[in-house]
């Protein structure tokens, strides 16, 4: 594009906005939004997640708040942050973190490698949709710490995009921060993927996972499953504890109630029960015509808005026998399996036959108390925080 080409002090008022009208998310600059390995994301999903954040954090971001975009494309997720906010975005690709330093010139765009990053615990969101199945290959000497999720071969830093973006996640957000990524489904049981579930589940209250049709990336040239995964970074030191609910049964067949505690479920303190949705009409099929049949613009995403900006749907689905069940491994409950029989998917199709499904799996309790507080309580873990940062003030007064 001729107008990125420019010398910036050639760039007019005029230019950049025409690179805002006209340089979406789904593919200006690259040949159908593809990058190796990145499929640029669509504006209503980007805006879902930064309301989705804004309605977790209270129903408005505190002035200032640190937001990092690791893999920032064109800057879609950065459209819909506010201007007062301190904004960190991280591009490989030197004409889209052009695009992205031109159109937003309050965010910090940095161009380079996102693994050389290296603020650690800093940011209250991490936020974006990072490359799926890349084969990374970084000289490991320019890590500013190592990375589970990349194994050292000759000086060379390996691994697959996804998780190590992850990881990268969970070492830059602060305690009680929040960490929104679209991802793909192959995270729930890919072994490549061990690692970095493992580490979600030690290190990460769940808050959301919303699964997403293949229709979402149609207009870049795929139609890849998806799902958005929203955790929260329990401060370090957090425990993991033993469900207290010893037998559970099934909502949907109404009854067969059996002991859930034989693969030693715990889960940090101060986990609700996991809420999962299933968007089954994203706005547009895969040929990218809309299906919008009220034709006010709205999509699936847009009614699953008011479940995260307050409880009450969440603390009143009912928390139906885990689908990790199915794979015995507790530390990948963040993710969906039973390949859509879980009873959760299952009742939700039924009640909420016209989608979006959701439905909530059990984690410490369906309101049974833990040391005096109910599992229910959606304020545990504001708590937990707010004492992890008043034993820090009092430490550093000291």
């Amino acid at each position: 594009m001729a107008i990125v080409a420019k010398p910036r002090e050639e760039i007019t008022e005029e230019d950049i906005a025409f690179l805002r009208e006209n340089y979406t998310s789904t593919g200006g600059l690259l040949p159908n939004a593809y990058a190796g390995g990145a499929f640029y994301t669509p504006t209503h999903v980007a805006r879902f997640v930064i309301e989705a954040l804004r309605g977790l954090s209270g129903g408005a971001f505190a002035p200032g708040s640190r937001f990092l975009e690791p893999s920032a494309g064109s800057g879609v997720f950065i459209e819909h942050l506010p201007q007062d906010s301190e904004v960190t975005a991280l591009e490989l690709d030197e004409t889209s973190a052009k695009v992205t330093s031109l159109i937003y010139p309050h965010a910090n765009v940095i161009t380079g490698d996102a693994f050389r990053h290296d603020r650690r615990d800093y940011y209250d969101y991490v936020i974006g949709n990072p490359p799926y199945g890349v084969n990374l290959d970084i000289d490991a000497a320019e890590l500013p710490d190592s990375f589970d999720t990349l194994r050292i071969t000759k000086g060379r830093a390996k691994g697959k995009s996804e998780v190590a973006f992850i990881e990268l996640a969970i070492k830059t957000v602060k305690p009680g921060g929040y960490i929104a990524f679209v991802l793909p489904l192959g995270l729930a049981y890919a072994n490549y993927a061990e690692k970095v579930r493992r580490m979600l589940y030690e290190t990460c209250w769940h808050v959301a996972t919303i699964g997403l049709p293949g229709e979402t990336f149609a207009l870049t040239g795929t139609t890849i499953a998806t799902q958005i995964l929203i955790v929260r970074k329990a401060p370090p030191g957090t425990p993991l504890v033993p469900t207290v609910e010893k037998r559970w049964g099934s909502n949907f067949k109404r009854g067969g109630y059996d002991d859930i505690t034989e693969f030693n479920a715990r889960f940090l303190l101060g986990q609700t029960p996991a809420y999962f949705a299933k968007v089954t009409d994203i706005g547009y099929d895969k040929d990218g015509k809309s299906t919008d049949k009220w034709g006010d613009g709205s999509t699936q995403l847009d009614e699953l808005l008011d479940d995260l900006t307050d409880t009450l749907m969440r603390e009143n689905l009912y928390p139906h026998i885990p689908s990790w069940h199915s794979i015995k491994d507790v530390s990948a409950f963040m993710f969906q399996h039973a390949n859509d029989s879980g009873d959760g998917y299952r009742e939700a199709s039924h009640v909420y036959a016209d989608g979006p499904y959701r439905w909530n799996e059990l984690t410490l309790g369906a309101g049974s108390e833990i040391d005096g507080v109910s599992t229910f309580d959606f304020e545990w873990q504001d708590r937990i925080v707010a004492e992890y940062y008043a034993g820090s003030a009092l430490e550093e007064a000291a």
